[in-house]
């Protein structure tokens, strides 16, 4: 998608389709609430919960059986340092924090990387503790529900169309909370945004025991003969576990996954992936080992879709000059890290001091009075993309997102309207770290 940018409807019917006219019917509101989160990964929910932990009524929807998004559905287990680069002082507490100190009682968690200062996780607890947090903070959930369109009067959304087991739905709310991933709430608002030319590509991660230390190495060796690209991958190790690992080794080149057919094809085309580098393993990794395919995601593990436009783009030199920001809600020292669309290798910048930040104008917009994004869509350029796009700086994301929304439903506010230093302050006062 060479720099396409768009505002309203991505795809029109094919040439020579047919067309069904739906006849008008009533559909029942089944919550009218102050706060309605589209997506329940853990930037979803973190948000649901800081919004009920300010007061307001919360809705959270989620197409998944579970929470947690890439960490949980995704397989994606590893969250990144809550420490300063130069190891001084915390960056990152909150809702990342408590989860991991969940974690730790049960043995579900365990440092990782250098220094032992990152953490790998068991995400199949994490989806326990993200059901024990809505469940305790009193947020309504929806599992197993999409998000269809939504109802516009004037410039506000006022409710959202559902779809679940029981039919057609309507959620009304004061303030939506889009953290879908692709913007899917916020396109269909029309905020204008962007699919960047060369998008960084997903990948289908596996959990696997009995893989050869080699793998990496015997997968570059015999690729060609199992139909794989050169390609460059990561993987680490689940803890609690015997000898399972969780693999994260190709791309699937080429995809736009908010394409609906693309997305189709990279969903299949990664499961084959994962086969061929098993059956690598299972012809040249030696008779001692035996490849076992345990869980695979019930979601492709995508980085890039649509980016929006916000009243501020973070840029590259924001983020590696760690410039401060009056408005900053979240703290990272992730670098720059961006797939290479064509080779999969990792194209790496490095920061110049302690630790950026992300302002809460990334997030909010004046084309959108009672819209908040949350998550990968946020506006950023793409480089600095690269770094922020990170779980425990999505997570604080979210964490802004869910006060920034309850303050902006119980003042009557756009959420553009609403200042910054009450939403600091509402995170500061819940266990966040504000710098």
């Amino acid at each position: 998608m060479a720099g396409e940018k768009g505002s309203g409807e991505e795809a029109s019917a094919a040439p020579g389709s047919q067309v069904i006219l739906e006849r008008p019917r009533s559909v029942p509101v089944v919550q009218d609430c102050d706060v309605c989160v589209l997506g329940g990964s853990c930037t979803g929910v973190f948000a649901a919960v800081r919004a009920a932990q300010m007061g307001a009524r919360v809705a959270l929807v989620e197409k998944q059986n579970a929470f947690g998004g890439v960490a949980t559905s995704g397989l994606v287990n590893i969250w990144h340092k809550l420490y300063s680069n130069d190891g001084t002082k915390q960056i990152i507490g909150g809702l990342t924090y408590e989860a991991i100190k969940r974690l730790e009682k049960i043995g579900a968690v365990a440092g990782y990387g250098r220094g032992k200062r990152e953490f790998a996780l068991n995400t199949e607890e994490l989806k326990i503790e993200l059901d024990r947090l809505v469940g305790e903070n009193g947020v309504r959930p929806y599992l197993h529900t999409y998000y269809s369109a939504p109802q516009i009067e004037g410039n506000k959304v006022t409710a959202v169309f559902v779809e679940n087991k029981d039919g057609r739905q309507a959620i009304r709310a004061k303030v939506f909370v889009d953290a879908t991933g692709d913007g899917d709430l916020a396109k269909d608002a029309g905020l204008p945004f962007e699919i960047r030319s060369g998008l960084q590509p997903p990948t289908t991660c596996a959990e696997i025991s009995g893989l050869p230390d080699s793998i990496v190495k015997l997968i570059q060796e015999h690729r060609e003969e199992f139909g794989l690209a050169p390609d460059h991958g990561w993987g680490s190790f689940v803890p609690g576990s015997e000898g399972v690992r969780m693999c994260a080794y190709t791309h699937v080149f080429d995809t736009n996954a908010s394409d609906a057919n693309q997305l189709t094809a990279a969903e299949m085309e990664g499961r084959r992936q994962i086969r061929a580098y098993m059956d690598i393993a299972r012809k040249y990794g030696g008779s001692k080992n035996k490849p076992c395919l345990l869980d695979l995601p019930s979601y492709i593990g995508v980085r890039e879709t649509r980016s929006f436009t916000a009243n501020y783009q973070l840029t590259e030199e924001d983020v590696l000059s760690c410039k401060r920001f009056p408005d900053a809600i979240a703290n990272g020292t992730y670098h720059i890290d961006v797939h290479d669309p064509e080779t999969g290798k990792f194209k790496f910048k490095e920061l110049r001091g302690d630790f950026y930040q992300i302002p809460l104008s990334t997030m909010v917009s004046d084309k959108a009075p009672n819209i908040v994004l949350a998550g990968r869509m946020i506006c950023t350029d793409r480089s600095a993309f690269g770094g922020i796009r990170v779980m425990v700086n999505l997570n604080q994301v979210g964490e802004a997102a869910g006060v920034a929304a309850s303050l902006a439903a119980s003042r009557g506010k756009a959420v553009s309207q609403v200042g910054a230093e009450s939403v600091r302050k509402g995170l500061a006062d819940l266990g966040a770290v504000v710098v």
